[in-house]
């Protein structure tokens, strides 16, 4: 992508360039350039940070055995230790040691570089490891903009307008969910065996639910294998619990809803993700429980949950005086936090306000400014 990407943001000349964490050159063309370059991150400060702690400070758990006993600590964190078997670490993590990477990362070494970093959370989130950024002195600027979502769309949730408040568990893997036919099987055995209401948005192109499936359940269960509108969801007051891949969006969505999660991590940083809303935040319980089975962020090492163990952790949580009351008592405070750091004044809002106003200063200094532009799809577009 870099050459037809770096000729674009030459032929527009840009005041300022809000640029992906992956595209490093374009640290380097901004400073040709003369403009500030922000690097903008669509995971949370929580999970970033663990990441590079890890890589950085505690080299000895890259690569090696992935025996899930093989604990590694996250090394100079605040908050509760998070503790992470081998097998759930980010696959570049365990190739490091195989494929002789240097201990200076380029992302890293480009973010410190870069005129600063903004990243899609808010600060009554990840207070402590928003502050690590600065304090640290891995980024010049940072700004916590989120939660950045689409606002609720009106949708396809006639079905859920027939449910009862708090009865529906709403599953959803995100966009690149890589489970097995068997493993989508077994959850759909446990959903069913459970007795719950459920909404499942499925993306497996060949599965077939089990024989009978839809005779069992009736109108207790839907299947969806389209797009799905997940904020319209979650927003909906039938909704009681979400089961979740940990992707940084969907953690954010659920927080601004204020549905507690049932978490099944899948692959790179959301297992990481997953310590935050079970240990730290106290927002959720483990879907795939504890001894169910090998966990990884390689699919190919995943072992199969059986639907029973699947049914017995929603059972648990999902009734009223449960432990999903809890869960939910807490993320319904942080959902009164995130929306009040987005209107005019809160955190989220102010950060937003101060980006705009650093780039037009510096972009002024630098020689004159024409205009303030941001590409679609950027946190401060509209």
């Amino acid at each position: 992508m870099r050459p037809a990407q770096e000729a674009l943001v030459r032929e527009q000349s840009p005041d300022a360039l809000v640029t992906d964490l992956h595209f490093v050159w374009n640290v380097r063309v901004a400073e040709e350039l003369g403009v500030p370059c922000v690097r903008f991150s669509v995971i949370g400060a929580f999970s970033s940070l663990a990441m590079r702690h890890l890589e950085l400070l505690a080299p000895d758990v890259a690569g090696g055995d992935p025996d899930p006993d093989v604990v590694a600590v996250v090394p100079r964190f605040p908050g509760p230790p998070v503790r992470m078997p081998r097998a759930e670490l980010p696959e570049f993590l365990r190739r490091k040691a195989e494929v002789g990477c240097s201990t200076r990362n380029p992302f890293y070494a480009a973010q410190a570089d870069c005129f600063g970093l903004a990243v899609n959370t808010f600060s009554d989130l990840e207070q402590h490891y928003c502050e690590m950024q600065m304090r640290q002195g891995y980024v010049k600027r940072a700004y916590f903009l989120g939660p950045v979502s689409p606002r609720p769309s009106p949708g396809c949730i006639d079905w859920l307008d027939s449910k009862p408040d708090r009865s529906v568990v709403y599953v959803c893997f995100g966009s690149l969910a890589p489970v097995s036919d068997a493993q989508l099987r077994e959850l759909a055995l446990g959903l069913e065996a459970s007795g719950r209401p459920f909404l499942w948005v499925v993306r497996a192109e060949e599965w077939a639910p089990p024989e009978g499936r839809e005779e069992r359940v009736r109108d207790r269960g839907l299947m969806v294998t389209t797009w799905a509108p997940q904020t319209a969801i979650l927003g909906h007051q039938a909704v009681g619990a979400f089961v979740t891949h940990c992707g940084w969006n969907s953690v954010l969505e659920t927080v601004a809803a204020g549905v507690p999660v049932l978490t099944w991590p899948l692959v790179f940083e959301q297992f990481i993700t997953e310590r935050l809303v079970t240990e730290v935040l106290g927002i959720g319980e483990r879907l795939w429980p504890h001894g169910a089975g090998v966990r990884s962020t390689s699919s190919a090492e995943h072992e199969l949950v059986p639907a029973e163990a699947v049914a017995r952790v929603v059972m648990a949580f999902m009734p009223p005086g449960g432990p999903g009351d809890a869960a939910r008592g807490r993320v319904r405070d942080l959902a009164a936090k995130a929306h009040a750091a987005m209107v005019e004044g809160g955190s989220s809002h102010r950060d937003l306000r101060r980006l705009v106003d650093d780039l037009v200063e510096a972009r002024s200094a630098a020689g004159g400014i024409k205009s303030v532009l941001a590409p679609i799809g950027s946190p401060f577009h509209g």
